[in-house]
């Protein structure tokens, strides 16, 4: 039970219900990650940087209206890239689990985002086969490091 709770801690205080709701909400993003990997096993389909990049690509387009997009791969970009932020926001409340990868300015724009991962891809050809939540992570990562006290929670 005491691992449990320290599990639990968020920012030094005891679980409460607050702590219970993030945690709950960490479990079922986890579950969904399971689930859609063992799916892409199975389907022999990941999502690879190649992927996003086209599909951010189109969302530029549509984003900047300099020519015809898929609205379809607009979403997906927006909402690939919006569900692995939220991820890591919901996880690095998690005193347990120090995942400071990358820090976002707090006004910042989906749409700059975009732009960055993008260009990352863009600049980055040859690990389009890789997996694109980590290329991702590695463009959020290169664009808003995190300060050195950051780390030290």
């Amino acid at each position: 039970m005491r691992q449990l709770q320290s599990f639990l801690l968020v920012k030094n205080k005891p679980p409460n219900e607050d702590s219970m709701k993030r945690l709950s909400a960490l479990l079922v993003v986890l579950f969904a990650l399971v689930c859609s990997h063992a799916s892409a096993k199975s389907s022999n389909y990941v999502f690879t940087g190649k992927d996003i990049y086209e599909s951010c690509t189109h969302a530029l387009k549509g984003l900047d209206k300099t020519g015809e997009y898929d609205d379809h791969r607009f979403g997906a970009c927006a909402g690939y890239i919006a569900g692995i932020v939220d991820f890591h926001t919901v996880v690095s409340t998690v005193e347990s689990l120090p995942v400071d990868m990358f820090c976002l300015p707090r006004n910042i724009s989906t749409a700059q985002v975009i732009r960055d991962v993008t260009q990352y891809l863009e600049d980055n050809p040859g690990k389009h086969h890789d997996l694109a939540a980590y290329l991702v992570i590695l463009a959020l990562r290169e664009a808003y490091p995190c300060q050195e006290e950051a780390f030290s929670k």
